[in-house]
């Protein structure tokens, strides 16, 4: 887990939660506002204004959870499966002017979510751990090889329901569930930093957020969930949460690894960028926006990817598509149903079936019209290094004035595979290929 705290120890993520979502983003740029308290137990704030929250500190010890304030203990409860009692009882006790609960560098199970709300920011230190809890099984409706249903099923740990909030700095543990989990759930909510904190031993989909504006998940290592690594979807699927569109979205600095599907999921989100991730060891597409608008996919390495269940046309490294079971009610049918005006630069993808797709995937695999009615437009794919990649570096299936330029491709069948009946006005230009 990423840890930039000093030698004296807590870790403070407030940056100003009452902040515009201008000057919220801002702050991300900093580092999010990463400071630490002294020895005098005074919080030391940067990257945003002065902050006079409130703050609460949630500890484990001699059998209790404790939660306490500036004065003392304020609530106490033997310490079981019911960690989420003692942080919901301190994200309750915030004021509406905001604070920030602490929790110790202790191991915290959970029998149940506890609910973020607004102005509020949860933070860890070096050895804060939330457990969650097996809740029951259910089939996943697309089991792995590995996999033998019925499944374990679990919980969120902690979901975010107010604006300007944070979770960060602590390492979540799925302990085995597989379905109907996140560690961190956001949902319709302005203003959400999920910053340095690590996922592993399972979870549905590790990091997610439905339906919110403003949006900074950054300098997390996220390994080995089932279905989704960082997400703009929720479990379970289908649910009245799952694919709610989200704008204003920042995926930075992760490392993400050991999905099933997409190691990085933004799908049906607007005015994005992901940047600088690693991310490996994907069972579809690492990156893949399906679909999504206006935004960049900069910088990151890309590798590895083990095909599981593949659709029409390959998956890859990067992918951009119209994919019609990733439309809500609300976008099926709109212009936001289509991916359009996406910038990929700068990427290193290796050892994909495909490095960078562009794609239409209609409910209706015989459905050929859609590939020319819902193509991905006006994107451009440029300087980008791509090797190993065995079908193809870039493959168009479906797309109309798009930029394939500058890229290095090394190691394919086919170095830039272009399907001209459902693409137009493809330009390309001063590639590299080599065998």
């Amino acid at each position: 887990m990423v840890d930039d705290s000093s030698d004296t120890g807590l870790v403070s993520r407030v940056a100003d939660w009452r902040s515009t979502r201008r000057s919220f983003v801002a702050g991300v740029g900093s580092a999010a506002g990463v400071g630490a308290f002294a020895g005098t137990g005074a919080a030391q704030l940067g990257g945003g204004p002065e902050h006079s929250g409130a703050m609460f500190h949630v500890s484990r010890g001699n059998g209790q959870y404790r939660v306490t304030d500036g004065s003392g203990v304020v609530y106490r409860t033997t310490a079981d499966r019911n960690a989420e009692e003692a942080f919901q009882y301190a994200f309750d006790a915030v004021p509406d002017h905001g604070g920030t609960v602490v929790a110790s560098a202790d191991t915290f199970r959970f029998g149940a979510p506890a609910t973020l709300g607004d102005d509020t920011a949860l933070t860890g230190q070096r050895g804060t751990r939330f457990v969650t809890s097996q809740i029951g099984r259910r089939d996943d409706p697309l089991p792995s090889d590995e996999q033998e249903n019925p499944l374990p099923r679990g919980h969120d740990l902690i979901r975010v329901r107010g604006d300007n909030a944070a979770v960060t700095n602590v390492e979540f543990d799925g302990a085995g569930t597989q379905l109907d989990s996140h560690a961190v759930q956001a949902d319709d909510c302005t203003g959400v930093l999920i910053a340095n904190n690590r996922t592993v031993n399972g979870f549905q989909m590790a990091l997610s957020f439905t339906g919110c504006t403003n949006v900074a998940v950054r300098g997390n290592e996220v390994v080995d969930p089932n279905w989704y690594g960082i997400t703009s979807r929720g479990a379970p699927e289908g649910s009245e949460r799952d694919l709610k569109r989200s704008t204003d979205v920042v995926v930075a600095e992760n490392r993400v690894s050991g999905m099933k599907f997409n190691n990085i999921a933004t799908y049906n989100v607007n005015n994005f960028s992901i940047v600088g991730n690693v991310v490996f060891d994907g069972g579809h597409s690492l990156i893949a926006c399906s679909p999504a608008q206006q935004g960049a996919i900069v910088g990151n390495v890309c590798r590895d990817l083990h095909k599981f269940g593949g659709d029409p046309g390959g998956e890859a490294g990067i992918e951009i598509e119209y994919k019609e079971t990733h439309l809500s009610e609300a976008v099926a049918g709109t212009p936001e149903a289509t991916s359009y005006d996406i910038t990929v630069s700068g990427n290193q993808i290796a050892g994909c079936e495909v490095g960078f797709i562009a794609r239409t995937v209609p409910a209706d695999a015989e459905d050929t019209a859609a590939r020319e009615q819902r193509r991905p437009y006006s994107f451009t794919v440029t300087g980008n290094a791509i090797n190993d990649c065995a079908a193809a570096g870039v493959r168009i299936r479906s797309g109309e004035s798009g930029v394939i330029a500058t890229n290095t491709i090394r190691n394919a069948d086919t170095a830039i595979d272009v399907d001209e009946e459902f693409t137009e006005d493809i330009r390309r230009e001063l590639n590299v290929t080599r065998g």
